[in-house]
């Protein structure tokens, strides 16, 4: 009798682990969504955002996703800067590649290879790299690691694996700051070779 109370008590929790684990950030990120969807943190958009939360995270579940337990905030820090600082250069480049005289005269599709298998660090790393103005993602293969990217204005060939460095230099920013030790020792070895 004994031992089932506390097989019981170990199992609750547990479940109050794991929900404080993935429930609560859940819960938490679809309440700031709402708030900001709303425009307005007044204490009653942000009770509403915590009822219509918890009614989509109950009445709709979804698997938990695997995340990393490692996560740097150095590394996250440096992300965050190189990244803007890439975002306002591309801007600029796109905009004057837009108003100069002579227009777009080469577009490229690059296949770019990526290290991570996981699929959160693939796709955070897929976004990093699609918001990044010049270029966009044209398809993801994630059984492959592979991404092909539509970049504006390349060319020169140097233009395209410039692209295709830059792609991976995000991804590698990425893996540091929230990558697990598996996408670590990933990117520490050497890239899958292509085939077609």
């Amino acid at each position: 009798m004994s031992t089932d109370r506390a097989t019981r008590r170990i199992t609750n929790a547990r479940r109050i682990a794991v929900a404080w684990r993935y429930d609560v950030p859940l819960v938490a990120g679809l309440t700031v969504l709402w708030a900001l969807l709303w425009g307005s943190w007044t204490p009653l958009t942000l009770l509403c955002g915590v009822v219509v939360a918890l009614l989509v995270t109950q009445l709709l579940p979804l698997p938990p996703v695997p995340l990393s337990a490692r996560f740097s905030v150095l590394h996250a820090l440096r992300f965050l800067v190189v990244w803007s600082g890439l975002v306002v250069a591309a801007s600029f480049r796109v905009a004057w590649v837009a108003f100069r005289p002579r227009g777009v005269r080469r577009s490229s599709i690059v296949l770019v290879q990526l290290h991570s298998t996981s699929e959160m660090t693939f796709t955070l790393a897929t976004v990093a790299i699609s918001l990044v103005p010049g270029s966009y993602v044209a398809d993801v293969d994630l059984r492959r690691r592979r991404l092909l990217l539509h970049v504006l204005d390349t060319e020169r060939p140097e233009q395209v694996a410039q692209e295709r460095r830059l792609a991976l230099r995000i991804e590698a920013m990425v893996i540091r700051a929230l990558g697990s030790r598996q996408d670590l020792s990933e990117l520490a070895g050497p890239l899958p070779e292509v085939t077609r």
